[in-house]
C-alpha cells in the first residue's frame, strides 16, 4: 500500500532521529522524562538505554504520566518530588543566570535546573525543540501564531544559550536530539499544514512514534508544558518568585 505524504515525511523524521542515535553514544545518559510523546520517543529510540528522571510537586500530572509510561515501557523512572523551598532555590539560580527571564520561561527552566541537580549522570538528554518544530504549543493550534519561525528564533537566540549556562552551573552537559539530529533540514516536517490537523497537533512526530513502535496510548497522550505539568508554575505564582 502506498504511503501517504504524512507517512513519508514521518518516516524521514524517524530515520533522521535513528541515525542521530546511532552516531551518538548516549547510552546511560539521563533523560528528562515527563511521560509525554517527546521524551517517551527518545527513550524508545535509545533502545531504553537512557535513564529517565521526572521532576514535579507531589501529585503532579507529570509524575502520574511518567509512572504510567514507565510501567508501559517496563523501565524504572526516578521520581524527584520537589517542594516550595526547592522551587524557590532553583528559581533563584535561574534568575541569577538570566535576570531578565519571563515568568513562563522561569517555570520551565526551574524544572530543568531541578532535573540537572538531581541526576547522577554527567549528561542530560531533553526533548527541547520538539514543540517548536512540530507545532506543539497551543498558540499554534488556537491561531495566535501561524508560523513557528519566531519560536525557533527565540529558542536559538535566548533559550539554548541560557540552558547551556544552567547546565554548566550544575557541571552537566545537555543534549537535544530534536534540535541536533538535522530535522530542520526536512522542511516538510516543519510544515504547519502537516503538523496541525483536525483534532490533533504534532501529527508528523506522532506518526513517527507509531512507526517506531510506541503504543497508541503514549502516541496520543496530550501533554502540558513542563512548568504546568510538574506543578511548578502554580508554586512560582503563589510564592511570587
Amino acid at each position: 500500500m502506498q504511503e501517504s505524504d504524512i507517512q513519508i515525511v514521518a518516516r524521514n523524521v524517524l530515520e533522521t532521529l535513528e541515525s542521530y542515535f546511532r552516531a551518538n553514544n548516549l547510552s546511560g545518559s539521563a533523560l528528562a522524562f515527563s511521560g509525554g510523546l517527546d521524551s517517551t520517543l527518545l527513550l524508545k529510540l535509545s533502545n531504553l538505554t537512557l535513564r529517565p528522571y521526572t521532576v514535579g510537586v507531589k501529585g503532579s500530572v507529570d509524575i502520574k504520566n511518567a509512572e504510567e509510561a514507565a510501567d508501559i515501557l517496563q523501565v524504572n523512572a526516578r521520581i524527584v518530588v520537589i517542594d516550595d523551598d526547592d522551587i524557590r532555590n532553583y528559581a533563584g539560580i535561574v534568575k541569577k543566570i538570566d535576570p531578565d527571564i519571563g515568568i513562563n520561561d522561569l517555570g520551565y527552566e526551574t524544572v530543568f535546573a531541578a532535573v540537572l541537580d538531581n541526576i547522577d549522570e554527567r549528561r542530560l538528554v531533553t526533548g527541547q525543540g520538539s514543540d517548536e518544530i512540530f507545532y506543539g504549543y497551543r498558540k499554534f493550534s488556537d491561531g495566535r501564531e501561524s508560523s513557528n519561525f519566531s519560536s525557533l528564533e527565540k529558542l536559538s537566540r535566548v533559550t539554548l544559550p541560557r540552558e547551556r549556562r544552567i547546565a554548566e552551573y550544575f557541571g552537566k552537559e545537555v543534549r537535544m536530539p530534536y534540535l541536533e539530529a538535522g530535522i530542520q533540514n526536512l522542511p516538510a516536517a516543519m510544515s504547519r499544514e502537516m503538523n496541525l490537523r483536525e483534532g490533533g497537533n504534532k501529527v508528523i512526530l506522532r506518526e513517527a512514534a507509531t512507526m517506531a513502535g510506541l503504543p497508541p496510548e503514549l502516541v496520543r497522550r496530550a501533554k502540558k508544558a513542563a512548568q504546568y505539568g510538574s506543578g511548578v508554575m502554580k508554586v512560582i505564582r503563589r510564592l511570587e518568585l
